[in-house]
């Protein structure tokens, strides 16, 4: 882990990306309390949440556009952006003139200049680390992001509390300042050249719209769909597991079980994604198999035993071979996909991955109405079940070796080719 971190550009990039985050979190429940205070009712709350996680599911329009430009000169731009948007708030808060309706607009077009991130993050970690060194770099990125989640998730609660959201809003846009400092500092030994070759806007628009195309072939063509099922699976169950959380948390003693769940879920998987160098040369196909039937295995006891705190350990434990999975999947998809190819491919997985767990948010909502929510928190450990055996009966995934010894001309992908596979 030192020399990595001595790696002058992923150290730009780690504490880039983890002061980014620190200011996400701030900046949504600043926005989210702010939104309530202004509006006076939880409605506008929940419009205020389904506004800052709806861009996620067009996370694959950024995917052409990060393949085709400089990704340091895309981090610095969209960090910057979003400190000058956010700006407006205490701007227009100190002239009287801030307003629910304003806190709306910015907030879909924040969380949207968001979505660059993640497919960015992961196209450009090939480009600045060797194979060896990228399980260990995916895994403390992971462990960055969501540690800094659970963190400044409660911390920024106590401070909208002391300090108020509009202060907040201002720190938050010093982490934007300071991660676009951080992310200018990346030197790449190649720049990522733009193809010149459309010139006109109606040639660069057929451009885009083909490789937009190209990505959402790329992954549906090869063994990414595959791959794609578990993930669809995993995010639909966890929106319908978190929309019964807070009513099973009640029949089990109140808020205080509800957080500590919340906070099982985060250290399960911060210590999955953490784990991750340890797995590395494990056939990762039987090791998802596994893993994931381990996974459902503690879930399902967490369900039925009736002691509390066994009740949340059990669930902790449950969340660690998804945390493995996560960060060893990213690997797998930099290992095999053309670099060319990358960021397009990451972004429609993620998009539609992340358009299954509203879904499954609203589905879980209505069947906790019509069974008990101790049936639906044990119904939904099932899943990880049901991906074990996916994965299991096709051997394609079953028989994925460990993903340090992976060769894209194992799944087809050639990085020569005109469409990447």
């Amino acid at each position: 882990m030192k020399p990595l971190l001595r790696h002058m550009n992923f150290s730009m990039l780690l504490f880039g990306r983890l002061i980014s985050n620190i200011g996400d979190s701030m900046y949504y429940i600043a926005a989210m309390w702010l939104v309530y205070t202004l509006g006076g009712s939880a409605f506008y709350s929940g419009i205020a949440g389904f506004l800052t996680l709806a861009p996620q599911a067009f996370q694959f329009i950024t995917g052409p556009i990060i393949d085709r430009h400089s990704i340091r000169n895309l981090l610095v731009a969209t960090q910057l952006i979003q400190a000058l948007l956010l700006c407006t708030i205490p701007i227009a808060y100190a002239f009287h003139f801030l307003s629910v309706t304003m806190i709306f607009i910015i907030m879909p077009l924040a969380a949207f200049l968001n979505q660059f991130s993640l497919p960015a993050e992961n196209a450009l970690i090939p480009q600045i680390l060797p194979k060896e060194q990228r399980v260990t770099a995916n895994s403390l990125m992971a462990v960055s992001q969501q540690g800094s989640d659970a963190a400044f998730n409660a911390l920024s609660g106590a401070l909208v509390a002391s300090v108020g959201a509009i202060t907040l809003y201002m720190a938050d846009i010093v982490t934007f300042l300071l991660a676009a400092l951080l992310f200018s500092a990346i030197k790449l030994q190649y720049a990522h050249e733009e193809n010149k070759s459309a010139k006109t806007i109606q040639e660069q628009t057929r451009r885009y719209f083909n490789d937009l195309k190209e990505g959402f072939l790329t992954v549906f063509r090869s063994i990414l769909g595959k791959m794609l099922v578990a993930s669809a699976i995993t995010n639909f169950v966890f929106g319908a597991m978190m929309a019964s959380l807070p009513a099973y948390s009640d029949t089990l003693g109140g808020s205080e079980i509800f957080g500590f769940l919340l906070a099982g879920m985060s250290i399960g998987s911060l210590i999955g994604a953490g784990s991750a160098g340890l797995f590395k040369r494990f056939a990762f196909g039987r090791l998802m198999i596994v893993g994931y039937f381990l996974g459902f295995s503690f879930w399902f006891a967490s369900a039925c035993i009736p002691y509390i705190p066994f009740k949340i350990i059990l669930f902790s434990i449950s969340m660690i071979p998804i945390g493995l999975s996560n960060v060893l999947s990213f690997v797998f998809m930099q290992n095999v996909i053309p670099q060319k190819m990358l960021a397009r491919s990451i972004s429609v997985i993620t998009s539609i991955s992340s358009c299954m767990m509203p879904i499954g948010s609203l589905i879980g909502g209505v069947l906790s109405t019509l069974f008990r929510p101790q049936i639906i928190f044990a119904a939904t450990s099932s899943s990880l079940l049901f991906i074990s055996v996916y994965l299991l009966c096709v051997p394609l995934l079953r028989r994925i070796p460990s993903v340090q010894s992976i060769q894209p001309e194992q799944y087809g992908f050639h990085s020569d080719s005109p469409s990447g596979i």
